[in-house]
Parts: C-alpha cells; structure tokens; sequence
C-alpha cells in the first residue's frame, strides 16, 4: 500500500461519479493516492443515521489500518460532511489527516461543531448560490480551523451555475486549482 490514503464520503444522491466528487479524486489519485469509496448503508430503519454513522466509523478504521498510510484524505460532500463530522478521530490517529469539505452542512450545528473539533486541516468549497451553504457558519469553521475556503459565486448544491454551462465548467475548475493547492500535488 502506499502512503497517502484518500476516502470518499457521497452525499444523499450524489455519488462517486459526480463532477463534484469526481475531479478532486482525479487530482489525487494523480498525485499518488489510493482512493477508496464509503458505502452507505441503505435506508431502511429510523435508526439509519445512527447505523451511517457506526458504519462510516468501522468502514475508516479498516481502510486506514488496511493501507498503513501515513496520510490520509477525506473527501466529502453534503451528507458526507455530516459524516466526516461525526467520525471517531481515534480511527485515524496513526496518520496526518486532512478534509475536504464539499458544500458543507456547516448550517448545522452537529456538522459545525464535529468540523472544529476534529482540527484537521481542511478545505471548504461551497457555491454561494446553494439554499444549504450557511455564510456564518462556513466562516467560524474556517477561522476555528485556519481553513482554506473557496466560495463559488453563483453555484449551486451542485456546484454548477444553473443555466450556464460555461460559468459551471470554470467553477469546476476552481475547484480543481483549489485542491491542488491543497493537496500539493501538480497535474501531469
């Protein structure tokens, strides 16, 4: 295995494939990372979120101990945010960890107060158009965390500009230079 391990949260509906989630693994799985996905169990109980969460915690400890990475990179998005909040930070004591918070629910005061106390540094990406992103409660989590942040004028929960498919593709690209920056790695 090798030394940088990234894990990817989807959101509620937007999986893997979406450009969203889509092109930051593209980036790192160019800059040598191993990415693997989060499955979600599926929604049949009331007790679903507890059993998310239980589940994403178990998911992260065998990945992480599985691959012996001395780094490792989440990647989440919108209900994955929620997640990555609630996540046993033990999981992941033998590496540096880092996020990427894609169009966070810091709205939500669980999702917000599990960001700043997990401490990792972090990327936050939203577009100041989507009806979830929450202007306040992105900045206490940027400045709690000393975050990078990218606020995407006119997108969406998709981080798409509805209607303008140009305007869409320049914020993805945004998004790609962001989290190379982050991420430190160079496109081939």
């Amino acid at each position: 295995m090798g030394d940088w391990l990234a894990i990817l949260l989807p959101g509620a509906g937007y999986g893997p494939v979406g450009a969203v989630l889509r092109l930051p693994r593209l980036v790192i799985e160019a800059g040598g990372a191993e990415v693997v996905v989060l499955d979600y169990p599926p929604r049949h109980s009331q007790e679903w979120h507890t059993e998310l969460i239980r589940e994403a915690n178990s998911q992260v400890a065998r990945e992480v101990e599985a691959a012996a990475a001395r780094r490792v990179t989440f990647i989440a998005k919108s209900l994955g945010t929620a997640v990555l909040a609630a996540l046993d930070p033990h999981a992941t004591a033998s590496a540096a960890v880092e996020a990427i918070w894609l169009t966070p629910l810091f709205g939500e005061a669980t999702v917000r107060a599990g960001a700043i106390e997990r401490g990792w540094r972090s990327l936050l990406v939203a577009g100041d158009g989507d009806r979830y992103h929450d202007p306040a409660g992105h900045q206490a989590v940027r400045e709690a965390l000393a975050a990078d942040s990218l606020i995407l004028a006119g997108a969406d929960h998709l981080l798409e500009v509805p209607g303008d498919a140009i305007a869409t593709l320049d914020r993805h690209r945004q998004l790609v230079e962001a989290v190379i920056r982050f991420c430190g790695t160079e496109p081939s």
